[in-house]
């Protein structure tokens, strides 16, 4: 024994106290150099989604339209009581909001609707015993700063310490999120011990002795602990992404992975014990032929996790390269220091094996395999294919509220919300709209508003806050008509004073005849020359007297229409308009009446003063007699053609002011009441406040958040999402808004993403393990059809153990599996699973020269019973992952363990045999086994060497 193998088994022998010594330690040393993991992770995690995700940018460039820091950190403070809020809750949410309002470090915004009476009614529910608040807090969601800004709130909460019988609890995205890691690192030491005490237990019932049980455990337990340090170490400089759920994996990967290395050297050893050979040789033996088997194993999983690298989910993403060190580290600790342990314990004979027959018994089903490969495998296969059945109608959740423990504060929340709030009240989706102009007007709202209309239509929305229905309802005095109803009232009651008014238009005439009369006094007195000069002038003093009282009427009804002069110069292209062009008929008249009435006055006066310097003035008074005359038979005319419209009019402006009042009254409440608010009441303080909310300060952005009535975390949230998109570019087509940005954020949203995200991720680590599994294997064994063979049939095993995962957690326990369960168990299950038929197959190679079908029964008596125990340590490690009350682990957990149940039990004990046997030669094409000397098919079990006889062994 020169080779290289050689060598270093007989120096993990010899120095076996110093190796073991070395790891201890190396290990201890590691982790009093560095920080805890656990602790790495509180301050280095990242954020679970890609920054440059859509939702993310959205949620980033929404906050600066707004003049705020970037984050999608959002949850919300639910308060409830058994009864209708109390003034004191009222205080105490005042100050709470106060007090999150002051913490800049951690609080960004704070919504605060129940304050505003004009977005009151979205912030309390309906029969008054709950109200939220919306807070925006510090971190992108999944980083260490996202966790301690929920945790101040959740603190701020408690020091506050709300009154007696009311319940406060922190809820939202945000606190899903915390809520969830929390729970997986609080059960995270109980999930680790319940792990080793069930490897403990199998093994001390295979080996029946604490000895050779306590071998793998030490091994893996080193490995691990250097594992940790390690990845702590390269995580604190951020050049490898840690978080609890890779810290929670690796663990059970490494607890798994090294124990089965272990339990393959034992077994490869109390083989050769049973052959009867030496301690020594027997070692060897087991180091030459398990090394390159725990090489290979190493390599296949730690390069199929590694390939997790690559992926965008930061889940996968960080649990990649962690359990690809804690898989590098078994192997190194499986290579030196399980030899030296297995050396320490064989110097005083604590590792030989016990009596069994499990050899004999996997001859037997290797010699059934052999004899009958065609039927074994129809049926082996069939089994498997009926067991992945379930798998054609599997649910992928997204719903992470479900996937964390129903006791956390953060469902809890959840829960309370939905006794007193319409559905999905604490997630609605976020829209910003940017414009290239100011929103803060009539025809802005009207945009906004026939935007809310478009998305009100998607199927599954059921409200809409924008600000143009700020409490998720178009105000009523926001129609057309309700102002077609407002200025119905306000025309009759003024065309009934005006019908009052215009009556005193005869009495106009009245005072025009009379001032008539006068003026043909004053012809007749000009006529009689200068004797009549006396009687002119009393008469221009009478007339003088006319015109004024003309003139006084004419004004004061002039001045009742100026309403209605403020309404046709108010009203655009008034020709157009039937009700402004009937008006401007009406006032016509009236305005000439008021211009002629100037000119008679005018007229007076010249003749009073005229008649004071009568000989002066008597050539010009004829001329300006006559024009008088003229003036008043005008103003006559005019006084005759607006008792006639009055006349004809009024019935008119009446049927006009009912129809007005008929619209209001008719589409009162209606969808149909086309939007409109004017621009005063814009100025409303009421309207403001709900505005600042909705409106950027400049005026050129517009938050609208929609509710919907489906499940916001799964498919329903993300397939509303597209359809918004759509609506809003529908509904932006023609109009005056033209958005330069429309960006959409939530949990709808960030669920589209997310499916996009899995979806590629999958495609390219499903690809990328393959193949790099596939060459590592086709390397091993030198033979392509061989590596495609091992490679296709675990993929058989995981398709069964997702169809019996389907199975248990849909069809059973009525759970949709969690997105990250197919990806993680798949990369698990191809690793470990070409592991387990990598090691049969090197078998069947190695003891193939005495024939194919001799070589499978050989290599069944030797790795069957072997490979069986470390699938089953393996499974029942991932099985305690089901002690999580995180749905996610617990899943992965279950779904691993049933596919590596299956691999051991069914493909790697039939149907990789009965294909070799089917295969023949061709297995190893392109290469060929030599055939040695034909040796018999069954060889008698040998007897162990006695126990003393390998107690006094030294290497």
């Amino acid at each position: 024994m020169h080779d290289g193998k050689g060598i270093l088994t007989r120096v993990t022998g010899r120095s076996a106290v110093l190796i073991v010594g070395l790891w201890v330690l190396a290990a201890a040393a590691a982790n009093l150099a560095v920080p805890q993991l656990e602790r790495v992770v509180d301050s280095h995690a990242r954020s679970f989604m890609p920054t440059d995700a859509p939702s993310a940018v959205a949620a980033s460039r929404a906050a600066q339209l707004f003049d705020q820091t970037p984050s999608n950190n959002f949850v919300y403070v639910v308060l409830e009581r058994n009864q209708k809020l109390t003034p004191r809750d009222r205080q105490f949410y005042d100050a709470m909001t106060t007090a999150l309002g002051s913490d800049r470090r951690h609080v960004y915004a704070v919504t605060d609707l129940w304050s505003q009476p004009a977005t009151a009614a979205g912030a309390q529910s309906s029969d008054g015993r709950a109200v939220s608040v919306m807070v925006r807090l510090a971190g992108m969601l999944g980083t260490a700063q996202a966790r301690d800004s929920v945790n101040a709130v959740r603190a701020t909460v408690a020091r506050l310490a709300p009154p007696a019988g009311l319940e406060v609890h922190v809820t939202g995205p945000g606190a899903t999120i915390v809520d969830e890691f929390s729970a997986i690192d609080r059960q995270m030491l109980g999930i680790t011990a319940a792990t080793i005490g069930l490897i403990l237990l199998l093994l001390l019932a295979v080996y029946r002795s604490p000895i050779a049980a306590a071998i793998p455990l030490i091994s893996v337990g080193l490995a691990l602990a250097l594992a940790r340090a390690v990845v702590a170490a390269l995580g604190q400089s951020n050049v490898v992404e840690v978080s609890l759920f890779s810290v929670a994996l690796m663990a059970a990967m490494t607890l798994g992975a090294g124990t089965d290395y272990a339990i393959f050297l034992v077994g490869r050893y109390h083989e050769g014990r049973r052959r009867g050979v030496t301690p020594a040789q027997a070692l060897a033996e087991a180091y030459r032929s398990i090394a390159p088997v725990v090489i290979g194993s190493a390599l296949t999983v730690s390069v199929a996790l590694a390939c997790l690298v690559f992926a965008q989910v930061g889940s996968f993403r960080s649990a990649g390269l962690p359990c690809a060190i804690g898989i590098l580290a078994t192997m190194v600790a499986a290579l030196t220091l399980t030899p030296a342990l297995m050396s320490l314990a064989i110097r005083r004979g604590y590792l030989e094996p016990r009596p069994s027959r499990t050899a004999r018994r996997w001859r037997r089903v290797g010699t059934t395999v052999a004899r009958w490969p065609g039927p074994v495998l129809v049926t082996a296969g069939g089994l498997t294919l009926l067991v992945a059945l379930p798998l054609a109608g599997m649910r992928v959740g997204f719903n992470e509220p479900a996937a964390t423990p129903s006791s956390t504060d953060s469902n809890r929340g959840y829960v309370s919300a939905d006794r007193h709030f319409a559905a999905n009240s604490l997630l609605p989706d976020v829209i910003a709209i940017q414009a290239d102009h100011d929103l803060r007007n009539p025809a802005g709202l009207i945009a906004i508003e026939r935007i809310t209309r478009r998305v009100m239509a998607v199927p599954g929305v059921r409200a809409v806050q924008s600000a143009s229905r700020p409490d998720g309802k178009v105000p009523e005095q926001a129609t057309l008509s309700y102002q077609a109803g407002v200025l119905g009232r306000q025309f009759g009651d003024t065309m009934d004073s005006l019908t009052q008014r215009l009556k005193r238009v005869s009495e106009l005439d009245s005072a025009l005849a009379q001032t008539q009369l006068a003026v043909d006094g004053l012809g007749n007195g000009l006529r009689g020359g200068s004797a009549g000069l006396a009687d002119m002038s009393g008469a221009a003093e009478d007339m003088r007297a006319g015109m004024d009282g003309l003139q006084r009427n004419v004004t004061t009804v002039s001045g009742y229409l100026d309403p209605l002069r403020d309404f046709v110069g108010r009203t655009p292209d008034c020709a157009a308009n039937p009700i402004c062009s009937t008006v401007d008929r009406v006032l016509q008249p009236v305005d000439s009446l008021v211009q002629t009435s100037t000119r008679l006055n005018a007229g007076a006066a010249k003749l009073t003063s005229g008649s004071s310097t009568a000989a002066t003035a008597m050539s010009g008074l004829p001329q300006s007699v006559t024009s008088m005359k003229d003036a008043l038979g005008q103003a006559r005319s005019a006084t005759q053609d607006l008792l006639g419209l009055t006349d004809t009019l009024g019935p008119q402006m009446h049927q006009l002011t009912d129809y007005l009042n008929e619209i209001a009254t008719q589409f009162q409440g209606s969808a149909a009441a086309d939007f409109y608010l004017p621009q005063r009441a814009l100025a409303d303080p009421r309207y403001t406040a709900a505005l600042g909310h909705l409106i950027s300060e400049n005026g050129r952005a517009a938050y609208l958040l929609v509710y919907g009535d489906g499940s916001e975390w799964g498919g329903d949230g993300a397939k509303r999402a597209d359809q918004v998109r759509a609506a809003i570019k529908e509904a932006t087509k023609e109009g005056t808004l033209t958005p330069t940005e429309v960006d959409l954020a939530g949990v709808g949203p960030v669920t589209a993403d997310l499916q996009r995200f899995v979806a590629g991720d999958t495609k390219l680590l499903v690809g990328a393990a393959l193949v790099l599994i596939f060459l590592i294997v086709t390397a091993m064994l030198r033979s392509p059809v061989a590596g495609l063979v091992v490679v296709g049939t675990v993929v058989t095993s995981y398709a069964s153990a997702v169809g019996a995962s389907v199975l248990i957690w849909q069809h059973l326990l009525h759970q949709d599996l969690h997105w990250a369960v197919a990806l993680i168990a798949f990369i698990a299950l191809i690793a470990v699973g070409a592991d387990y038929n990598l090691l049969l197959a090197l078998r069947i190679k190695q003891e193939a020269a005495a024939g194919l079908k001799t070589g499978i029964i050989r290599a069944f008596g030797g790795t069957g019973g072997v490979v069986t125990v470390a699938g089953i340590v393996f499974g029942l490690t991932m099985l305690a992952l089901l002690s999580s009350s995180v749905l996610s682990i617990a899943q992965i957990g279950t779904t691993i363990a049933v596919g590596l149940l299956v691999d051991t039990l069914v493909v790697r004990a039939f149907i990789v045999p009965s294909i070799v046997a089917l295969l023949g030669r061709w297995f190893w094409w392109p290469r060929t086994i030599p055939r040695r000397a034909s040796v018999a098919v069954e060889t008698p079990e040998p007897q162990p060497v006695p126990v003393a006889t390998a107690a006094g062994w030294r290497p």
